[in-house]
């Protein structure tokens, strides 16, 4: 079985000019928003928040159910109470209660790498809003990116936007360009591929993907027709000239594994893209080590706070 190596062998100085120089994606998951600069814990992760809508059901909910987040919310919805009713938990457990917190390393470094007039593209599929947070607390330019593909009727053939500014805009997928005169050079362009709690009201129907139902709905619906608008044509462009940096994922998770397949199908990531990509994961077992190799990804065994810290220091990114 392959092993990893630690954060001493990883290519810091040459990482940081990249991203930089916008040619990298950084790609953020759950794991990256769990724990703050000071070490306190932000937000719960998967198991956690089960555990919470399951106290939240009390009796309502069936003995025995487990800690699989999907099949919990879906009893949430389904049986105990509704939809907006499991929005409602998620804008206050991802948003409202997260106002007074800072946000944590990640987000911060990405806020604080400095731009050489390029654009930086990041995915992640976090609700929360601790990006855009950090962005604003650094003056830089973000454009934050969802699309409702629980909606079978082409909802993924349309993009919200949240401008540069704030101002809200709804434009279809396959005219939605990022290097449009009115984005600045050095703007930044994060996609919400699970959709976003930023909201107290949603004003209709939500994009988020957390149900059962929600993940069939999505790999259905990006599986069909609409998969040439997931992710947006002129984003998916991008992603295929850039090499990808995975913080705070698992490939135990079939979730996020099903969209590394649509990149794979897209040409964007694999064997047969000739970029070598990076992953940084705490103690990785040595299935998911050959996994990611698989999709040309060195991972590396490291804690997350180490590299961004490190990695701030060989970007000269402080300030």
């Amino acid at each position: 079985m392959l092993d990893s190596p630690g954060l001493d062998r990883f290519p810091f100085a040459q990482v940081a000019a990249w991203l930089a120089r916008g040619e990298i994606v950084p790609f953020v998951g759950a794991g990256a928003s769990r724990v703050g600069a000071d070490g306190t814990k932000l937000l719960p992760d998967g198991r956690g928040l089960a555990q919470d809508l399951i106290k939240a059901m009390e009796g309502a909910c069936p003995h025995g159910v487990g800690d699989d987040l999907a099949k919990v919310a879906q009893l949430y919805e389904k049986t105990a109470f509704d939809r907006s009713a499991l929005y409602d938990h998620l804008h206050a457990t991802f948003e409202r209660e997260q106002l007074r917190k800072e946000p944590g390393d990640v987000a911060r470094l990405l806020g604080r790498i400095p731009r050489q007039d390029a654009p930086l593209f990041i995915v992640t599929t976090n609700y929360d809003s601790f990006i855009e947070r950090a962005f604003a607390a650094e003056g830089k330019p973000l454009c934050v990116i969802t699309q409702n593909m629980r909606d079978p009727d082409g909802g993924g053939s349309q993009v919200s936007l949240i401008l540069p500014g704030g101002a809200h805009e709804l434009v279809p997928s396959a005219e939605f360009q990022w290097n449009e005169s009115r984005f600045p050079r050095d703007c930044a362009f994060l996609f919400k591929m699970h959709g976003s709690v930023h909201k107290r009201d949603p004003g209709g129907p939500d994009d988020v993907i957390i149900t059962e139902d929600d993940y069939i709905d999505f790999l259905v619906n990006a599986g069909k027709g609409m998969s040439a608008y997931f992710p947006p044509p002129s984003l998916t462009l991008a992603y295929k000239q850039r090499r990808f940096l995975f913080l705070g994922y698992s490939l135990y998770d079939w979730n996020f594994r099903a969209f590394l397949r649509m990149l794979v199908l897209r040409n964007a990531l694999g064997r047969r893209d000739t970029k070598r990509h990076w992953a940084i994961q705490l103690d990785p077992h040595p299935v998911e080590v050959k996994l990611w190799e698989h999709r040309n990804v060195n991972v590396y065994d490291g804690d997350l706070k180490d590299f961004c810290a490190r990695i701030r220091s060989a970007g000269a990114y402080e300030r």
